[in-house]
C-alpha cells in the first residue's frame, strides 16, 4: 500500500469524528471562554499532546506506524492520536480537519554563543547545560539572531501533506518562532546556579544581558510578522481561530481577520519564567518581569498566556502587570484562592490537577474530590480544569477516560 493509502481510513475517521455536534458545541466554549463571555460549564482537557511517543504503544502497540516516508508517518501518528483522543477521552478538547506541518527552517537562532545541553546516558538522567557564560558574561560576542523559513520548501511540504490526506483535511504551517521567555535564554547562557546570583554579584550585566535577548526577540517577532510567518489558522468555517498552544484550543479571530495580512498580535503569547522560580517577588520584578512586559506589549488584542507550573503565588503583583494578559497558568502548587482574588474575573485561570497523584495514585472519588476543590476555591470565576505534563501512563491509559469522567460529574450541577 502507499502511504496515501494508508492514510486514507485516517483521514476519515478524523473527518467523521470532527463533524460531531458536539464539537460544534466545543468550538464555541473554548472561543467564549478565551474572550471572557459566559458559558454553561467549565471547560475540561486532558493534555494529551506531550504524552511521549513510547507511551503510545500501549494504545496502538509496538511499531504501529505503517507510512514509509518521514512527512506521511508524522502525519499518521498524529490523526491516530487525536482520532484515539477523540473517542476515548470524554473531554473539551476539539478535533480540528485539518492537519499541521512544520515549516522548513533555513537556520535556528544563532546568538554568536553556542547554546548546547549535554545529554546523560541515563534516559531517565537529567540535562545539564553548556552554558557559554559561566564564567563571565560577555555582551560583545552577541549578535541579534533571525528566524529563517525556506518558503519554497515550506511549499513543498504543505503541497506534499495536502497529496498524502487527498485534499480532504485542511494543511496548515507552523512556523518557528523564538520565544517569549527571554530569561530562559539568559538562563542557558549563564547557566542556572550562575544567573541566581547575579542580581547579588553582577546586577548590571545581568541587565545588560536581559535588554540584549528581548530586543533582539522583539525584533526578530516584528520581522516574522512583515514576512508573513504567523501562527493563527483559523477553522475551515473561518469562524474560529485553531490556537497552536496545548490547552488553549480554539478563540474568535478578530472581525476583520480575513481581509487582511496576518499580524504579530492575531498570535497568543507564552510568556513565562520558569527558570526564575529562585528568585524572591523583588528580584522577579527587577529581571525578569520588567523584560516580559515589553514583550507582552506586542500582542495588543489580548492573547497573553502567562505559564508557570512553579508556585507563582508571591509574584502574582509582577504578573497581573503584565499588559494584554488573558490566561494565568494555575499549577498544583499555586493558590487558585490567591489567583481569584488578584485577578476578580480580568483573566481566565487555567488550573490544573497533580498529574502523577492522578496516573499513579487517585482513585475516582479522589480525583472528583480534588476537582470539587478546585472548582469551590475558585468560586465562579472563569477557570478551566487540565490535566497535563503527563510523562507516564503507567500502564493503563483508561485513567485518561476516568479522570476527564471524574470532571464531568464532580462538574454535573446538583438535582
Amino acid at each position: 500500500m502507499t502511504d496515501k493509502e494508508i492514510l486514507k481510513p485516517l483521514v476519515d475517521k478524523v473527518l467523521d469524528l470532527s463533524s460531531r455536534q458536539k464539537e460544534q458545541y466545543k468550538k464555541e466554549l473554548w472561543a467564549k471562554f478565551n474572550a471572557l463571555q459566559p458559558v454553561d460549564k467549565i471547560p475540561v482537557c486532558v493534555t494529551f499532546e506531550g504524552i511521549p511517543a513510547p507511551q503510545w504503544d500501549l494504545m496502538f502497540g509496538v511499531n504501529h506506524l505503517h507510512c514509509k516516508g518521514p512527512l506521511a508517518r508524522q502525519i499518521e501518528f498524529d490523526l491516530k492520536k487525536r482520532a484515539w483522543a477523540a473517542q476515548n477521552i470524554p473531554d473539551d478538547h476539539v478535533l480540528w480537519p485539518a492537519v499541521f506541518i512544520p515549516a522548513a527552517t533555513v537556520i535556528g537562532s544563532d546568538w554568536g554563543v553556542p547554546i548546547q545541553w549535554h545529554g546523560p546516558d541515563d534516559p531517565l538522567g537529567a540535562k545539564e547545560i553548556i552554558a557559554p557564560f559561566a564564567d563571565k558574561i560577555d555582551l560583545s560576542k552577541l549578535r541579534q539572531p533571525a528566524t529563517e523559513v525556506d518558503e519554497k520548501a515550506t511549499e513543498a511540504r504543505l503541497s506534499e501533506a495536502a497529496e498524502l490526506v487527498a485534499g480532504q483535511l485542511t494543511v496548515h504551517p507552523r512556523y518557528p518562532r523564538m520565544t517569549d521567555a527571554p530569561f530562559d535564554t539568559a538562563v542557558e547562557m549563564r547557566g542556572l546556579q550562575n544567573i541566581l546570583m547575579d542580581p547579588y554579584d553582577n546586577p548590571d550585566l545581568l541587565h545588560g544581558l536581559m535588554e540584549f535577548i528581548t530586543s533582539a526577540i522583539i525584533a526578530d517577532h516584528k520581522r516574522r510578522e512583515a514576512c508573513g510567518w504567523i501562527n493563527a489558522p483559523v477553522d475551515p468555517s473561518g469562524k474560529y481561530q485553531m490556537i497552536p498552544i496545548w490547552r488553549h484550543i480554539c478563540a474568535y479571530p478578530p472581525e476583520d481577520f480575513a481581509t487582511r495580512k496576518p499580524e504579530l498580535a492575531d498570535e497568543w503569547a507564552y510568556v513565562s519564567g520558569q527558570t526564575s522560580s529562585g528568585l524572591g517577588p523583588n528580584m522577579y520584578e527587577q529581571f525578569v518581569n520588567v523584560y516580559n512586559c515589553r514583550i507582552a506589549e506586542l500582542y495588543g488584542r489580548k492573547t497573553v498566556y502567562y505559564h508557570g507550573c512553579e508556585c507563582l503565588d508571591q509574584k502574582l503583583d509582577s504578573i497581573a502587570r503584565l499588559p494584554n494578559l488573558r490566561r494565568h497558568h494555575v499549577s498544583p502548587w499555586s493558590s487558585v484562592r490567591k489567583a481569584v482574588a488578584k485577578y476578580q474575573g480580568s483573566v481566565v485561570l487555567e488550573v490544573h490537577v497533580h498529574p502523577t497523584e492522578v496516573v499513579f495514585n487517585a482513585s475516582r472519588e479522589e480525583m472528583q474530590a480534588e476537582i470539587a476543590r478546585l472548582v469551590k476555591e475558585a468560586e465562579g470565576h472563569p477557570m478551566c480544569l487540565n490535566l497535563s505534563d503527563i510523562h507516564s501512563l503507567a500502564g493503563n491509559p483508561a485513567t485518561l477516560k476516568y479522570w476527564a469522567e471524574a470532571a464531568l460529574d464532580a462538574l454535573e450541577p446538583p438535582g
